[in-house]
């Protein structure tokens, strides 16, 4: 995943003056995300770290059981 976003660096599709436009309209709006996403590259990017972290969550959940039980028992 890193290297492909070093690989979009200078590439980008994003149109500067659109941007800010879509910034400045949701934020008059009152509506919309907390975090404004542009372009679809940082969109696909988004995406992409979402789903691997997806990926980590369903690892946590399925080490949920065993994890507690490696460790020394409490001290009361």
């Amino acid at each position: 995943m890193v290297d492909n976003r070093l690989e979009l660096h200078g590439s980008r599709h994003g149109n500067p003056a659109k941007g800010p436009e879509a910034i400045i309209n949701r934020a008059v709006s009152g509506q919309g995300p907390m975090r404004q996403i542009l372009c679809s590259d940082s969109h696909a990017y988004a995406t992409a770290k979402v789903q691997a972290l997806q990926v980590l969550q369903a690892n946590l959940d399925a080490t949920a059981e065993t994890a507690p039980t490696t460790g020394f028992p409490a001290i009361i």
